[in-house]
């Protein structure tokens, strides 16, 4: 196979996105095909590239256009394979409070939230929305505080006191649309809300960012993988100070993995379930990680990763590796399905057959 490597780009989970695509193209090396890495200055800069002896295309781009289903537009106009999601399954898993709707109609148990729409130009709120359903008297299914002269006051303020309000505290602020914990943090009392706001608010890019403030879930950190529609193990992420946070996710040593989680069931069974529901509902290809808090009687589905970190500390290949399946392995599937799902010709290995017999692909 003859793959293209897309990395970097713009979003704030650049590094990220240069580890994940040079393990990739690492593994791919190794297993005997041809490599080619671009990092790109934008996802836009995409149809200006030459795809000619181009099979299929890895995009290893965590966040913004990368992940939201931008770039995979940009690859379906272009008629060029590519791997993991496409553009409907992952816009709707990048945008968190999306993706929590379709939880909650699913019967999938999330944190409460407020979604804020926060507008640069004018360094405040615009909009704001949020979960539970509408009660009865209450419009919008939140209370809301108004001045004294009865109109409703939108302001960073009032997001405070709803979140206080409705949430609870500890609250969790983080990007709607962000990843590997870039733009996280977790707010222990009232009194630290606005800075932590603003802060996650100047790691967003763009004009108008969405910003999630969700219920702090106590407890356990998990995440189950699907692979290729298949559910991989349970993993529990153990970091030895603080949360799960970027110094925490990419520095050796600094966290504890354990795979498969010591989590009794049904609840290993259910989140493993849960997490390939969620995967079938969005429609998603090839791999995706779903994020879980367990508090140890119930647990609580966070967020959905149409383009998981494939860097050697990433989670989804350590839960491939416990049952077996290598990370060489893992990304020549990942490519394989890819042309498989374009009606591309390809060999697939068989158990009695290791070389493999080229079949081709349905669309």
């Amino acid at each position: 196979m003859h793959v293209t490597i897309l990395m970097g780009s713009n979003s704030p989970e650049r590094d990220v996105s240069l580890r994940s695509a040079a393990a990739v193209g690492a593994a791919l090396e190794r297993s005997g095909h041809t490599v080619r890495l671009i990092d790109i200055p934008s996802v836009r800069a995409v149809i200006e590239l030459d795809f000619g002896g181009t099979d299929l295309v890895f995009p290893a781009l965590h966040g913004g256009d990368g992940e939201d289903g931008h770039v995979q537009a940009l690859l379906e106009i272009i008629g060029v394979p590519y791997v993991f999601s496409g553009p409907l399954a992952s816009s709707v898993a990048m945008d968190k409070a999306a993706a929590k709707r379709i939880m909650i109609g699913a019967g999938i148990a999330t944190p409460d939230w407020l979604l804020v729409t926060w507008d640069r130009a004018a360094s405040g709120p615009v909009a704001l929305s949020g979960q539970p359903p509408p009660k009865a008297g209450v419009a919008g299914g939140r209370r809301r505080r108004a001045d004294a002269g009865g109109a409703a006051v939108l302001s960073l303020e009032h997001i405070q006191a709803r979140a206080g309000d409705e949430l609870g505290y500890p609250v969790v602020v983080k990007l709607n649309g962000g990843g590997s914990s870039v733009g996280v943090a977790i707010v222990e009392e009232p009194g630290a809300f606005a800075g932590a706001f603003e802060q996650v608010a100047a790691a967003a890019t763009g004009q108008q960012a969405g910003i999630l403030v969700e219920r702090f879930i106590p407890g356990r950190e998990l995440t189950a993988a699907v692979l290729l529609g298949r559910r991989l193990p349970l993993l529990e992420i153990r970091p030895h100070t603080g949360f799960y946070d970027y110094q925490n996710k990419y520095t050796q040593g600094a966290t504890e993995y354990l795979v498969p989680a010591p989590v009794h069931s049904p609840h290993y069974e259910k989140m493993c379930a849960d997490a390939l529901q969620l995967y079938d509902l969005l429609g998603c290809q090839g791999v995706a990680r779903v994020d879980f808090r367990f508090d140890s009687k119930h647990h609580y589905c966070l967020e959905i990763n149409t383009i998981p970190g494939l860097t050697e500390l990433s989670l989804v290949p350590m839960a491939a590796r416990a049952v077996g399946i290598s990370f060489e392995a893992m990304v020549e599937d990942l490519c394989r399905d890819a042309l498989l799902r374009a009606g591309r010709p390809t060999r697939i290995r068989t158990p009695g057959d290791p070389d493999g017999a080229t079949r081709a692909g349905s669309s």
